[in-house]
């Protein structure tokens, strides 16, 4: 008889737990709507967040291509420079062999 009665109340305090989670299904609605609207606005947040993240990145983008362009004209205009440096100085070194040969000659 123990056993019967103990039996019989764990099984409606057990009924009882499950059904105070849902007391009626409208309750049941209320709580799947509730989790739809925060999935809805976490996959929002996290999509703007990503949205900015990829704005971001791109704007690094051209950025950098900007300065590597600035710094492939200026290594262009530096490497020109030192071409003409050096035509000048080998013409400047031609003249003085030239001018030398002339004196020995004389």
């Amino acid at each position: 008889m123990l056993r019967t009665a103990f039996a019989s109340n764990s099984r409606l305090v057990f009924v009882s737990r499950s059904r105070a989670f849902h007391p009626s299904p409208l309750a049941a609605e209320k709580v799947t709507e509730r989790v739809k609207e925060v999935v809805e606005k976490v996959d929002k947040t996290l999509g703007k967040k990503l949205a900015e993240g990829i704005e971001k990145t791109e704007h690094l983008r051209e950025k950098t291509k900007d300065v590597m362009g600035k710094t492939h004209e200026k290594t262009k205009e530096t490497a020109a420079q030192a071409s003409q440096k050096a035509n000048q100085t080998a013409a400047g070194a031609r003249e003085g062999k030239e001018d030398v040969e002339k004196e020995f000659r004389k």
